[in-house]
């Protein structure tokens, strides 16, 4: 094993109390990473964020965080304007992806256990929904993504491993069941490839060949051989809650909190980067965790442009710190 030892401590990274929803003031540059961070997204007098889980981009400049504790979508036409809460009625639901091709948001709506497609969050409107998908039901779909090339859609069921593929809801459907070992939260598209994150595990699974039901699997380094849906880096090694390409490096994030760590620290290498997949499964990354505030969960990762955004949530006290982080890099490439 060879986890890189971090070489200086941070004092305040952020001070994520601030009412403010939209600061790009509070940010430092961290030159051990070659990252600055900045909040992007925190709690204002009218848009209270519960369980922030993911950061999305849709049509135009329009922003959607999804409040999974809170059960709503927050929404802003620009960066420059202030939130506004849509009238659509969910539940516990964890992100949602934009399809350019029909011009419609999809939304895995965990705890009605479907997914739903609208036209805007301004309106409560439903332009469709499904409870099945290829005549699988589903089961507290977790992650949504898209493949901007094929306009394929892809979801998962959390607890089977069931991975779904779709154009459109009723539309060229069908379903793989995928090599996971126990909950699996997430789904990433990078570089034309679908990976499946096994959280329970701290597993990659790469889809190698849909129709063949081909796949490579990335176990993490995991000195403690125990795995579960919550935990700690010394409890259970990696919970792997996501994964995202940025700037030539994969990031992670774990679901490690207090009350599932049981006494250990809660805070190491609950988000970590590294060059390849292989990395992980040495166990040769970097230790980011510095740069998440302690306490709190790191969730969906999103790029956009030359930018990362985590989502990030207080799992023994929802609300209190919830918010979207911006990562972008301390260094400009066209500056150097």
């Amino acid at each position: 094993m060879k986890l890189r030892k971090i070489r200086f401590l941070i004092g305040t990274v952020l001070a994520l109390s601030s009412p403010s929803v939209f600061s790009d003031e509070k940010s430092n540059d961290q030159e051990d990473f070659g990252l600055k961070v900045a909040v992007y997204v925190s709690s204002s007098p009218t848009t209270k964020i519960k369980g922030a889980t993911h950061l999305a981009f849709g049509a135009k400049d329009l922003e959607i965080v999804s409040d999974c504790t809170g059960s709503q979508i927050m929404f802003r036409e620009s960066s420059k304007e202030p939130f506004k809460v849509s009238p659509l009625a969910l539940k516990k639901h964890h992100s949602l992806v934009y399809h350019p091709a029909d011009q419609l948001y999809y939304l895995n709506d965990t705890d009605h256990h479907r997914i739903i497609a609208f036209k805007s969050p301004t309106s409560n409107k439903i332009s469709a929904q499904t409870k099945k998908i290829a005549g699988v039901a589903l089961d507290r779909p977790h992650d949504i993504v898209l493949d901007p090339e094929t306009g394929w859609i892809y979801a998962i069921n959390p607890n089977s491993g069931y991975v779904f593929r779709f154009k459109a809801i009723g539309k060229d459907e069908s379903v793989l069941k995928v090599p996971v070992q126990g909950y699996s939260r997430a789904l990433t598209f990078v570089n034309g490839k679908l990976y499946v994150i096994n959280s329970a595990k701290g597993r990659v699974v790469e889809v190698v060949d849909w129709e063949k039901k081909e796949f490579k699997i990335y176990d993490s380094f995991d000195p403690t051989k125990r795995s579960g849906s919550a935990g700690s880096w010394k409890k259970t090694g990696l919970v792997l809650n996501d994964l995202d390409f940025f700037d030539g490096y994969f990031y992670a994030t774990s679901y490690f909190t207090k009350s599932y760590a049981r006494g250990t620290d809660p805070d190491e290498h609950k988000f970590i980067r590294f060059k390849k997949l292989e990395d992980l499964v040495s166990g040769d990354w970097t230790d980011l965790s510095p740069l998440v505030p302690k306490g709190m969960t790191p969730y969906y990762l999103t790029t956009k442009e030359k930018k990362l955004y985590l989502a990030i949530f207080n799992h023994e006290s929802p609300g209190n710190g919830d918010s979207i982080l911006q990562f972008s890099l301390a260094v400009d490439p066209i500056d150097k």
